[in-house]
């Protein structure tokens, strides 16, 4: 990769601290939006963005207008579409103004110039190459450490809403911006299963009607991945496809550990999504909305979604309860 894409240590200090990869990332934030008028008008446009709140009997779900996602929302993931264009990650397509911290050698942190978050990064790999969460699932710890102090880290499955599936990469926002991050205590308590216990680690299987989802808890790394690919192995025995199970994963680490939620997944996107009449909502899950922070590209959508279409569209594409009430940790 050509180093003009990388800012300088020196460079990023003028625009505020660096003593920590969160400094760096939010200094980077402020010289994107200071050098590139799409960041800076982004950014400034969520300060408009419309949210609302949809009350369950045990459960927030949040819905956000957000008409700069519709690239992604409806972005065609498609072999075909996915071989006949350039790679928008890749540093040859990268606009100019676009700089961004280079992260192990590996990996640039970028700012998304289409934000969900007050704080949005990309953090694509160097090389071009699929996305693949058991070959990089160490390298998600890493950076959800390393960002620990203002930002949560999450993956999108190929196909399961990364825009970009044929180039790996992680996104970060800012840290408990999604109702789970708040609240997983409060479902591994009352709906969860335990797998397992031991040394400081643990995993539960939840489920929820609008969540079902695999909760890793550990202080040592390590031990963290050996249940994260244990659990990942049995979905593949699960899942009918040769490829990888379809899953979005968010990471975060607070208080001296690791948090991870996987959300296991039987379908990409809703029957609503394709509709040709006035069920149609423009509604692409991915992880973060699987973290219950809803992303609606269209007004028309935001105004007219109800509880009972968020059930709905959770249930078809969640994964089904049986994985999650008879998965063992081996």
């Amino acid at each position: 990769m050509n180093n003009k894409i990388f800012i300088s240590d020196k460079e990023l200090k003028t625009y505020g601290s660096t003593d920590t990869l969160s400094d760096e990332a939010i200094s980077l934030l402020l010289h994107q939006k200071n050098n590139w008028e799409l960041v800076r008008s982004n950014f400034q446009n969520l300060e408009q963005i419309k949210t609302k709140d949809f009350n369950f009997d045990d459960y927030k779900i949040k819905v956000q207008f957000n008409p700069s996602r519709i690239v992604s929302s409806s972005a065609k993931v498609d072999k075909k579409t996915i071989k006949d264009r350039a790679c928008f990650l890749c540093e040859e397509n990268l606009p100019d103004v676009q700089k961004g911290i280079k992260y192990k050698d590996d990996y640039v942190i970028l700012i998304n110039p289409f934000p969900i978050f007050k704080q949005h990064l990309t953090i694509p790999h160097l090389k071009h190459t699929p996305q693949n969460i058991e070959n990089s699932i160490e390298d998600l710890l890493d950076i959800a450490y390393d960002l620990r102090d203002n930002f949560f880290v999450f993956y999108n499955g190929p196909k399961c809403g990364a825009s970009a599936p044929d180039h790996l990469h992680f996104q970060a926002g800012l840290k408990n911006s999604t109702p789970i991050e708040i609240n997983y205590k409060y479902f591994a308590e009352y709906f969860g299963r335990e797998l397992f216990s031991q040394n400081n680690s643990k995993v539960v299987a939840v489920n929820h009607q609008l969540n079902r989802f695999f909760f890793f808890e550990a202080k040592e790394k390590s031990e963290l991945v050996k249940l994260f690919i244990d659990v990942v192995n049995q979905l593949k025995k699960l899942s009918t496809s040769k490829e990888e199970p379809l899953m979005n994963i968010i990471s975060t680490y607070t208080e001296n550990s690791w948090k991870v939620f996987l959300f296991p997944r039987k379908l990409h996107r809703p029957k609503q999504f394709f509709a040709e009449d006035d069920s149609k909502i423009l509604f692409s899950p991915a992880a973060v909305d699987m973290a219950g922070l809803c992303i609606t590209p269209q007004e028309k959508d935001f105004n007219k979604i109800t509880n009972e279409d968020l059930v709905d569209m959770f249930e078809q594409v969640m994964c089904d309860s049986f994985t999650i009430e008879n998965l063992q940790i081996l």
